[in-house]
């Protein structure tokens, strides 16, 4: 089974340097701990470049696409400035269709202006994508969407868990494939609800890597992650320090699938490339109680330790 590490790179000011860099612990600790080994995906917000410049964007495609990982395409509607366009809001399906269309065609835009070439796969910002959405982007080229999360605690925006055919999982629906970020059930659903994603913050290590192995089992078409270089540090005032808790898990996890041999590292593109299709709707996949409990756990000691 493909394991995809999707990587949501933003910022909402226009501090690179802090939102993105973290002198070292936000995206270089993810693509020093990945390498070339491990591709990832990075959905790059692309929309900040008409507010502050280009420089920073194609500094951090360079950076990415350097090790061999992929750049595609995430978009802020409030980062944007463009003449006769109001950024008064964040919800990408509150725009209308030509709306959506011409913010998804300038991103597209400033990624190439950024060094990046093929630009196929989108993922709105919180996941606010709809049907008007989907048809947008095809209006622009775009044909793999990733705006799926059956896990309603964390992404509350998406409104289309429904609308694909199969839920929680690869999908084809008018020509357009979606990965969502997969989702399973939790055990503790009076804390997590009713499903958990997979997520760096949200699970722990043991907890991740056994939901892999039975979702494989369970023959699901790929197994895709979502992080942010944002869950591998804190702002302390004018510090920046590392969450160890996060960073432990991605290195695990990035050992984890190299040492298994039914499971490989994937990017978006080269799935989808490969992916023949003619899925059926797998199971859902419950998480083992004892590891969720070690994260619930975990999760304490850190926030513990993080006020000492």
């Amino acid at each position: 089974m493909d394991v995809i590490l999707s990587v949501d790179v933003e910022t909402y000011d226009g501090d690179y340097e802090r939102d993105v860099y973290a002198c070292g612990h936000g995206l270089p600790f993810i693509l020093d701990t990945c390498g070339a080994d491990a591709p990832a995906t990075h959905y790059v917000e692309a929309l900040g470049a008409t507010r502050w410049g280009g420089e920073w964007l194609r500094r951090i495609c360079a950076d990415i696409q350097s090790v061999g990982h992929e750049v595609q395409l995430h978009v802020h509607p409030v980062v944007a400035k463009i003449e006769g366009f109001e950024d008064h809001e964040d919800v990408l399906h509150h725009r209308d269709q030509e709306t959506q269309r011409m913010l998804l065609a300038e991103g597209i835009v400033q990624l190439n202006k950024a060094g990046v070439e093929n630009v196929t796969s989108f993922r709105a910002g919180d996941l606010a994508a709809s049907e008007e959405t989907l048809a947008a982007m095809k209006d622009v080229g775009l044909s793999v969407s990733s705006n799926r999360d059956l896990d309603q605690k964390s992404s509350i925006r998406s409104q289309l868990n429904d609308f694909f055919p199969i839920r929680n999982d690869v999908s084809e629906r008018d020509g357009t494939i979606d990965v969502p970020v997969h989702a399973c059930k939790s055990p503790y659903p009076f804390l997590d609800r009713e499903y958990r994603h997979l997520e760096i913050s949200a699970m722990g290590l043991s907890e991740m890597c056994d939901a892999l192995v039975k979702m494989e089992q369970a023959g699901y078409a790929c197994a895709c992650i979502l992080t942010h270089p944002g869950e591998f540090f804190r702002k302390r005032a004018e510090r920046i320090q590392p969450i160890r808790k996060n960073q432990r898990r991605l290195k695990g996890l990035v050992n984890f699938v190299q040492r298994h041999d039914r499971l490989e590292w994937a990017t978006m593109t080269t799935f989808i490339e490969e992916d023949r299709g003619d899925h059926a709707q797998p199971a859902p996949v419950h998480l083992n109680p004892v590891y969720s409990a070690m994260r619930v756990g975990e999760q304490i000691f850190d926030r513990v330790l993080a006020r000492l």
